[in-house]
């Protein structure tokens, strides 16, 4: 799990990066739930947890991936040095999926505690969640500009939340089981489409 975690933070800007993304990012949001509750309703709050779960998931990974689903981004050029290069690139690519639904997940299953949220809905808004945000991602990493990764991000985060008031009345443990096969389903293409990109860059 070490060398997967170095992998990882080898694409990080700096360490400051490292500690926003896994420490400052989770406890600030869980944090402020309780501030929150002294204002807002706890539907209003889970709200609002999913909004900034979502746009800093997707902002975040413009300093880790962005343009390395292209094989002209020079995002990636430095690495390319090393003769571990493919491997550092897998590791640190497998273990920012395991991060990210983990983070998703621990703030949600936190957060819909706090709140009392019944169950199937706190299922549904979590496994949307990580499948809108792994799709974002899908598409934003064919950019690797902030101004792409702002609109697709909020144009994403649009689409989800109107994707939860049409489906919000559905059975929501068949549509969350869908979702979560499209979500393997979604991560598998990129992973393929990733690395043939990285392996055909890597021989240039």
């Amino acid at each position: 799990m070490k060398k997967y975690v170095k992998s990882y933070n080898m694409f990080f800007p700096n360490r400051i990066f490292g500690i926003l993304l896994y420490l400052v990012y989770p406890v600030l949001i869980v944090g402020s739930l309780f501030i929150e509750r002294i204002f807002f309703d706890n539907y209003v709050i889970l709200i609002t947890t999913t909004v900034f779960v979502f746009i800093i998931e997707c902002m975040a990974d413009l300093f880790i991936f962005a343009g390395y689903a292209r094989k002209e981004s020079s995002r990636h050029e430095y690495l390319k040095t090393s003769v571990k290069y493919i491997q550092i690139f897998k590791r640190a690519f497998m273990f920012d999926i395991v991060r990210r639904l983990l983070s998703i997940l621990i703030i949600m299953s936190v957060t819909s505690a706090i709140l009392r949220i019944p169950i199937n809905i706190a299922v549904f808004i979590t496994v949307s969640l990580i499948l809108f945000i792994i799709v974002s991602l899908c598409i934003l990493r064919f950019f690797d500009y902030f101004v792409f990764y702002y609109i697709i991000t909020i144009i994403m985060m649009l689409v989800y939340g109107f994707f939860i008031i049409i489906m919000c009345e559905k059975n929501i443990y068949i549509i969350s089981g869908i979702m979560i096969t499209t979500s393997i389903l979604a991560i598998l293409i990129h992973i393929k489409i990733l690395f043939k990109v990285i392996k055909e860059g890597y021989h240039d």
